[in-house]
């Protein structure tokens, strides 16, 4: 194994372990220096490391995952409040979950979950809806 390669291959299990370690903790505010930690770089270089192998930022993944979770339990879980819903995903506010929600998805939250909640189509339509919004270009391995 070249010496390219082996920085390749440690690099991907280190994003890899930091994109797996956002997964189980989106209810919570998570921080640049933290996540940086998790991959063992410093805050900056761990920034270009992770764009440049995903294509997103951080803080663009950390909000996709959240934002599809969120539109995941709207459906999942019709009895639950948008607001107690956006609160479990890590969103600090309604307002703010409510305007991430409506830019990634192009409707509002309440239109998320009348368009797919109880219609027998409307499993499928989530499904293709949610392919076409998982944007990101590559899970490193």
């Amino acid at each position: 194994m070249t010496g390219n390669t082996y920085l390749v291959e440690e690099y991907r299990g280190r994003i890899n372990r930091v994109m797996d370690y956002i997964d189980r903790n989106l209810e919570r505010a998570i921080s640049l220096e933290e996540l940086a930690s998790v991959a063992n770089f410093s805050k900056f270089h761990f920034s270009r490391i992770f764009w440049a192998m995903t294509g997103e930022t951080p803080f663009e993944f950390l909000n996709r995952l959240r934002l599809q979770r969120a539109a995941s339990m709207l459906i999942m879980n019709p009895r639950e409040s948008i607001s107690g819903i956006a609160f479990q995903c890590g969103f600090s506010s309604l307002p703010v979950f409510s305007r991430n929600f409506k830019a990634y998805f192009s409707m509002s939250a309440s239109q998320w979950k009348s368009r797919f909640l109880g219609h027998p189509e409307g499993l499928a339509d989530f499904h293709r809806n949610m392919d076409q919004t998982n944007r990101n270009p590559g899970k490193t391995g």
